[in-house]
């Protein structure tokens, strides 16, 4: 009889920063997920938190050979990924978030997919559940799962069967993945480490100028190179949102933001459709109620913008009830839709403001050179 052949050796990146609250969690999800100890390496790449995580991690590293912690001083999650994967050990990589708890047996299912399929990358589906209890943080838990709230992110709003995806959420990657894509061409970034005199290289795979963005900007690339990814429904994650609704705002403006400029940092469009939808909406609010200043006419085209907006908030948030069964949070998803698309569209128009003040924008579509060549030809100094 032949010999059953082993599994292969993994590792589980976690980059990570003051996430005290969540990364017990998360670390028990994987040293406990069914995967061999022997076959385990979970590599923490610690943003240098400052709220108590280090301790927690020191603890996990001391009980589980297998979890190692290195730091992070660009703090950064894509300069944190970059690092580890400098660190990595075995033919697989995989890459969680510190806010995920993977369900059990993710971690095989997600390594025996990637042979069945003949996929470069695979994911389970994400179930966003609240960072704390209470009607808000339901409330934006069921936002954040409905196709009103986030579009067609598949891994979202889930799947019914394995479907091919343009980017993914924890993701388990073949190592070689990482070597077939080009190296992003945002410049070298060489950070001094700690205040002191040694440099910090943070070049990589991903692209270390994206605070946000990067495995969006990253999936892109794989795939121009002709890599495939794959939604699993048989397995998934639980993800904690933000709970409040101050701290929502604050995460989709951001998000918004971050959907605008990787403009100025990658030659890639790491963006889809379903990120420019809520800036479409805010300016053409915005747009005919300021237009509606000179001429009265076009505030009507406001009004009914903003009316037919909110009869589809209304609908939706109804039926996002109706699937929680939970009348309370009925009433307060309006206000969380609106927090969620209005919050991600002005934080999408502050990119716009921010994008065509940054040098790097106007490099890369040309207009300094094509500036330059003009003021040689007529003589002008530059």
């Amino acid at each position: 009889m032949q010999a059953q052949q082993p599994l292969p050796f993994i590792t589980v990146l976690v980059p990570c920063r003051n996430e005290r609250a969540f990364i017990a969690r998360c670390l028990d999800s994987i040293v406990h997920n069914g995967y061999p100890s022997d076959r385990l390496f979970v590599l923490v790449v610690d943003g240098m938190s400052g709220d108590g995580t280090r301790a927690v991690l020191e603890v996990y590293a001391r009980d589980h050979e297998s979890v190692r912690v290195i730091d992070n001083q660009g703090r950064t999650t894509p300069k944190a990924l970059n690092l580890g994967l400098r660190e990595a050990r075995g033919p697989i990589v995989f890459r969680v978030d510190a806010h995920a708890c993977l369900a059990p047996g993710y971690l095989r299912r997600c390594v025996d997919a990637l042979q069945e399929y003949g996929a470069d990358v695979v994911c389970g589906v994400m179930h966003t559940v609240p960072a704390t209890e209470g009607p808000m943080g339901r409330a934006i838990a069921a936002a954040l799962g409905h196709p009103f709230g986030v579009g067609n992110s598949y891994f979202r709003i889930h799947v019914s069967r394995p479907t091919w995806v343009d980017t993914v959420f924890c993701g388990c990657y073949r190592r070689e993945a990482f070597d077939r894509v080009p190296a992003s061409d945002e410049p070298a970034v060489h950070e001094t480490a700690g205040g002191g005199d040694v440099p910090l290289d943070t070049r990589g795979p991903f692209n270390a100028a994206l605070v946000r963005g990067q495995d969006m900007d990253f999936s892109v690339r794989l795939r121009k190179a002709g890599g495939r990814m794959l939604l699993l429904p048989d397995i998934s994650t639980n993800y904690y949102a933000r709970s409040t609704i101050r701290s929502f705002w604050s995460q989709n403006w951001s998000n918004g933001e971050w959907a605008i400029l990787p403009f100025a940092y990658s030659s890639g469009t790491s963006i889809s459709l379903r990120h420019l939808i809520p800036l479409g909406f805010v300016l053409s609010v915005v747009v005919t109620a300021a237009a509606g200043l000179v001429m009265p006419s076009f505030l009507w085209g406001s009004v009914g913008i903003a009316g037919l907006y909110g009869v589809v908030n209304l609908l939706a948030s109804l039926h996002a009830a109706w699937r929680e069964r939970s009348a309370a949070i009925g009433f307060l998803l309006p206000l969380v839709f609106v927090t969620l698309h209005v919050g991600y569209g002005l934080g999408s128009l502050w990119g716009l403001v921010r994008l065509v003040g940054l040098p790097q924008f106007w490099r890369r579509v040309g207009w300094t050179g094509s500036r330059r060549a003009a003021a040689v030809v007529s003589g002008e100094r530059v």
